[in-house]
């Protein structure tokens, strides 16, 4: 707020300090010339010099507020002393207009209302001679100015707090809802991480074949992966975590694609026997961190399930620049039908797919059976936007950058408008009663007020172009007509006030609407204006005296304009601020959200893992354990459990994976499988969780152990629906079943073949 008065000011003082400097030369050179008055308004305008500089560069406070009383009072003695008809009254306006609105803005309280009416004062008892009417009348700027700017100014803080409390609250709001998005992302990514990593090495130490230096080697990568939390890196996937130990995972920054794929694919194909692998790479490609780990990450995943294909010869390809890339990865071997691929199967669709997606890059898969397969990847990079930056920017409107700097702009406009409008509403039905021709003006500017007032309470959304073109013209023309209906003199006092009753439309207009516009109607006043009092001037035979005594009129309207623009560009210059730090806020707040929410879901799913499959694979990378077959029995039953954990993350703890490991082990074939799919809601919220682990221990907890259990989640009508059978039936089971499932709506079967179950799962 202060720098919109501040700024706005420093333009108004630039107008003054242009026609005091005017008018100081014209007195100078008169025949009448009187050094008192010269030194006033030398006096006058170079302060107003000083202050369009103090506004502009450096800034106003009390010390002006005072110094502009001071010179109100003494420029208004010496025109009370020494009279000159070149000192206008509009022109005295100027020296108290700029005393007042200093004294509103800068002095506290009752000081300042005081010195406001001081200069006021001066004013009327300099101009008491020429009526108490007409010196009453003739301060009508200077109080319309002081009460624009006395309800300007909470006007503004007020809005300036709520907008303050709404940043706050969208803040908060921002950060709750990056705190949950990180947390789904999370998820996602400890769920690859367990595919991908955990999943390879549990494999790799249960098949048959494997060398023990590729057993240590997966289990050491799939440690790191754990215990590093960096959670969707492409140091989780590549040989050596390389690209997790340059910061390939959070996202800033640039890195060499090259390295990587150099290093993955000297590690990451195994299989028995080994197949021969090819690389064409070029010498270097750059590309952002988060694009590198995601490209490095999906191709180790292909690279991976060479191991399955039975290839012979594996090739893979880079091309590109930091523009845009892609990957391909092409084997011999035996392929597959991807659309018979399980929508459940994480491998193809999350560790390659999603996780080029996640960048803005895309996978396709191609491969059929007996003719190997091909995982093309392939990335471009935004197109930068004017401001140099990557990806797009929604363009900002211009009510959006007010209501970011003031809130509801009305409210600041009717401040700076309304006063204007009201006085000049007296002024023109006092100069109508003296000057009868002004009747039709009258009339016009009752319906340019009515119109104007429209358009502020207009003024929170858009105005057309349909309607402030139209009124830019009726605004015009009855300006510039009343000069000829008024007498030539009569452009000195306000007689002549059409002219400036166009200010507040124009002021309210030049921030609201394209600049051009208000400032064509504004040159087209100026120049009508100037026309016809050429015609027939003020003074006969004194084009300089004419001049001056003429500018007041002419500048009324252009004084409004300016202090519009100036106000416009510090509101969009305030606004544009307001809105690029909160982006930069909500990205910050969005980032760190994100970090702490995935590190805290990292520690808290590595702690449900970490009991079993942690140490079970840092024996295996120490190579310290029992023997081959004991390992890989141990490593079959963790894939299996891992593979729980995939489909239903965060349910089964500890006991309850022993459970179902002893039921596989007497010989149940267990069935778990859930929908994956980000739109799903999460089925380890704590009422799901909870009737999760109560079915499946009500199923296989003191029972005989069935010959085979399916459990599943899965949409249904009334949202996610859990569905549990047993076979064959057993009656103790189904009422086990029962009593978990009582207070839930749900169907329970039972019969010698096979016990059902199913419920939908709570919120």
């Amino acid at each position: 707020m202060e720098t919109a008065f501040r700024r706005s000011f420093a333009g108004l003082s630039l107008l003054f300090s242009l026609v005091w400097w005017l008018t100081a030369v014209s007195l100078a050179v008169s025949d009448d010339r009187r050094p008192s008055l010269v030194a006033a308004a030398a006096l006058f305008a170079g302060s107003a010099t000083v202050w369009a500089y103090r506004g502009a560069f450096v800034r106003v406070g009390p010390v002006d507020a005072w110094s502009a009383v001071a010179v109100a009072v003494v420029v208004h003695t010496a025109c009370a002393l020494h009279r000159s008809a070149e000192l206008v009254v509009g022109l005295r306006c100027m020296v108290t207009t700029a005393a007042v609105l200093l004294a509103v803005a800068y002095l506290p309280g009752v000081r300042g209302r005081a010195a406001a009416v001081a200069a006021l004062a001066a004013q009327v008892v300099a101009g008491w001679e020429e009526g108490a009417g007409t010196a009453l009348e003739g301060i009508w700027p200077a109080f319309a100015g002081g009460v624009a700017a006395a309800v300007l100014a909470p006007v503004l803080r007020t809005a300036g707090d709520r907008a303050d409390i709404a940043l706050r609250e969208d803040e908060d709001a921002s950060e709750a809802a990056a705190r949950e998005r990180a947390a789904r992302r999370s998820r996602r990514d400890f769920q690859r991480l367990l595919h991908d990593d955990v999943g390879s090495a549990l494999r790799a130490a249960g098949m048959s074949g494997v060398t023990a230096g590729e057993r240590r080697a997966e289990a050491r990568r799939a440690v790191a992966a754990l215990t590093s939390g960096a959670v969707g890196a492409a140091g989780t996937s590549g040989g050596d975590g390389a690209a997790g130990g340059n910061g390939a995972g959070d996202g800033v920054g640039v890195a060499d694609l090259v390295p990587l794929l150099t290093g993955l694919t000297a590690t990451s194909v195994g299989g028995v026997p080994r197949p021969r692998v090819t690389t064409d790479f070029p010498a270097e490609l750059t590309v952002p961190r988060e694009v590198a780990a995601a490209c490095a990450g999906a191709a180790v995943e292909a690279l991976r399930n060479v191991r399955y294909a039975g290839a012979a010869h594996v090739v893979v390809r880079l091309r590109g620049d930091h523009r845009g890339l892609e990957l391909t990865v092409a084997d011999d071997g035996r392929g597959f039908v991807p659309s018979q691929v399980r929508r459940t199967a994480l491998g193809l669709r999350d560790s390659v797919g999603r996780r080029m997606a996640d960048v803005g890059g895309v996978a396709d898969v191609r491969s059929r059976p007996g003719h190997g397969t091909t995982v093309t990847l392939r990335w471009s990079a935004p197109a930068p936007d004017a401001h140099g930056d990557r990806g797009p920017r929604r363009p900002r409107g211009q009510q959006e950058t007010l209501r970011a700097a003031v809130g509801d702009v009305r409210g600041g406009l009717a401040a700076v408008c309304l006063p204007h409008l009201g006085v000049m509403a007296v002024v023109a039905v006092v100069q109508t009663a003296g000057t009868p021709a002004l009747l039709g003006h009258l009339v016009w500017y009752l319906a340019l007020a009515g119109a104007t007032c429209l358009l502020l309470l207009r003024a929170d959304r858009r105005i057309s172009g349909r309607v402030a073109v139209p009124l830019l013209v009726v605004a015009v023309a009855g300006a510039v007509s009343c000069l000829r209906v008024i007498p030539p003199e009569a452009v000195t006092d306000y007689r002549s006030w059409p002219i400036g009753a166009v200010s507040p439309l124009l002021t309210l207009l030049v921030i609201v609407r394209p600049v051009r516009q208000t400032l064509l109607a504004l040159a087209c006043e100026e120049a009508g204006v100037a026309v016809l009092i050429a015609m027939d001037p003020p003074v006969a035979g004194s084009a300089a005296g004419s001049v001056v005594m003429a500018l007041p009129a002419m500048l009324a309207p252009a004084t409004g304009v300016v202090m519009g623009l100036v106000i416009r560009r510090t509101l969009v210059t305030l606004g544009g601020a307001v809105l690029d730090a909160h982006r930069h806020r909500m990205v910050v707040v969005a980032t760190e959200s994100a970090a702490r929410a995935r590190a805290e879901q990292h520690r808290r799913r590595l702690r449900e893992i970490d009991t079993q499959i942690v140490p079970f694979l840092r024996a295996v990378a120490a190579d310290d354990g029992p023997g081959p077959t004991a390992v890989r029995a141990r490593a079959d039953r963790l894939a299996q459990s891992l593979r729980d954990e995939l489909h239903l993350p965060g349910v089964l703890d500890g006991p309850l994976r022993d459970l179902v490991g002893r039921a596989r082990e007497a010989g149940c074939e267990v069935t778990i499988h859930a929908r994956a799919d980000d739109d799903t809601a999460p089925a380890e919220t704590p009422a799901r969780t909870a009737l999760l682990r109560a079915v499946l221990t009500a199923a296989l907890a003191d029972l005989s152990t069935p010959d085979e259990l399916v459990l599943g989640v899965q949409d249904g009508p009334a949202g996610p629906t859990l569905s549990v059978v047993t076979m064959p039936g057993d009656p103790r089971r189904a009422a086990a079943l029962g009593a978990v499932l009582a207070g839930e709506p749900h169907t329970l079967e039972d019969s010698a073949e096979l016990t059902w179950a199913e419920v939908v799962l709570p919120e």
